[in-house]
């Protein structure tokens, strides 16, 4: 009976003891299960989520690139510069001829890349060309004018929206202060000027000569190939006179080279020589000048000539640009030497009254670029 007992009793106690750690072995799995897999559940996120501090490095990262790089004002649109893209239908192509002729093509991408939307976005420039001709597209053509009474060439390119050089290209003025009532004009009605095509010259030369896109060219005069012959004429928009030209034609090609009152005592042309009486050419005009008076250069150029002779006595020439030539002649003393380069207006003599002469005086010559003699009152503003 006591080894029945002991047995019982220590079964009893093995079955109770292995009860409770199996219990409470099976509590502690099941509580940590229960702990664990909602968490697992709850995220759908196939990768790590950055923090809040990585973002902000982030986000300062791309800040700082987009003002480095000027984002607002960054156009990838740049190599348009210097270029004008063909049209697509003809009223773009004469819209872009107006604008062209008007401002040039550097005033019409400076506009384009000034102007700028709230938004970052491009703005179209205020069309002012097309506002001159009254909000209609034109087609380039010519036009007649018949000189008035009173008229003078600024006043007629003013009338018609052009440039003076404008008029004075397309009719050959040789001098505008000459201009005939009843002359008979021709005017573009789109500024610029003609050009008559020399041997050897190309389209992309001409264009880039006068700085004029080449499709600007075709457009305007309705080229459909790249064949063009020598003597043929061309318009040419938004291209301006030579400057010397210009001068010449209005006829202020040269300043009064004294620095007192213009005072003519002797005229281009025939008269009667002062000392002989005998009827001779004067080739130049003479202007009164008490001895010691400043003479300046009437135009720009390079001292040629400083020397003296019987006839002019101390005398000094100048080259100019485009071939032309001034004499200064019966001077008393020089302020240049040979070779110098010389402003316009700047002091290159003192008059007198050397050489042939019958008194203090300037004798004032001018040669174009065939040694021609010209009549300066003609040049002179």
């Amino acid at each position: 009976m006591s080894q029945i007992r002991q047995k019982t009793t220590s079964s009893k106690g093995k079955k109770s003891k292995n009860s409770l750690f199996d219990k409470l072995k099976s509590h502690r799995k099941t509580r940590k299960y229960e702990r664990i897999v909602p968490r697992r559940k709850k995220s759908n996120l196939s990768f790590p989520v950055p923090s809040f501090g990585t973002i902000a490095i982030i986000m300062g990262t791309v800040v700082i690139g987009l003002a480095a790089l000027n984002w607002e004002n960054f156009n990838f649109e740049i190599t348009e510069i210097y270029s004008f893209q063909p049209a697509n239908n003809p009223e773009a192509a004469e819209e872009r001829i107006i604008q062209y002729a008007a401002t040039g093509i550097p005033t019409i991408w400076n506009q384009q890349a000034e102007a700028q939307s709230e938004s970052g976005q491009a703005v179209a420039p205020v069309n002012t060309e097309i506002e001159n001709y009254h909000g209609s597209l034109v087609t380039f053509e010519w036009k007649q004018y018949r000189v008035q009474r009173g008229d003078s060439v600024s006043l007629i390119a003013q009338r018609n929206g052009v440039s003076v050089g404008a008029i004075i290209a397309s009719n050959e003025i040789r001098n505008a202060r000459r201009l005939q009532e009843g002359t008979v004009l021709r005017i573009p009605n789109i500024d610029g000027i003609p050009y008559q095509v020399q041997r050897g010259d190309n389209l992309s030369r001409i264009a880039a000569s006068f700085n004029v896109p080449l499709e600007v060219i075709l457009d305007v005069n309705d080229i459909r190939s790249d064949n063009i012959r020598a003597g043929e004429t061309l318009f040419i928009p938004g291209a301006r006179m030579n400057d010397i030209d210009l001068r010449l034609s209005l006829g202020e090609l040269f300043i009064f080279p004294l620095q007192t009152r213009r005072h003519v005592t002797s005229y281009f042309g025939m008269r009667k020589d002062p000392i002989s009486g005998v009827l001779q050419f004067h080739d130049g005009v003479d202007f009164r000048a008490n001895t010691g008076t400043t003479v300046m250069a009437a135009m720009e150029g390079t001292v040629s000539v400083v020397s003296e002779n019987w006839l002019y006595g101390k005398y000094i020439i100048i080259s100019h640009p485009n071939g032309y030539k001034t004499l200064y002649g019966h001077l008393n003393s020089f302020n240049v030497r040979q070779g110098d380069r010389v402003a316009r207006g700047r002091k290159i003599a003192e008059s007198g009254n050397t050489g042939y002469s019958t008194g203090p005086h300037l004798h004032f010559g001018v040669y174009d670029r065939n040694n021609r003699l010209l009549n300066p009152l003609d040049l002179i503003n």
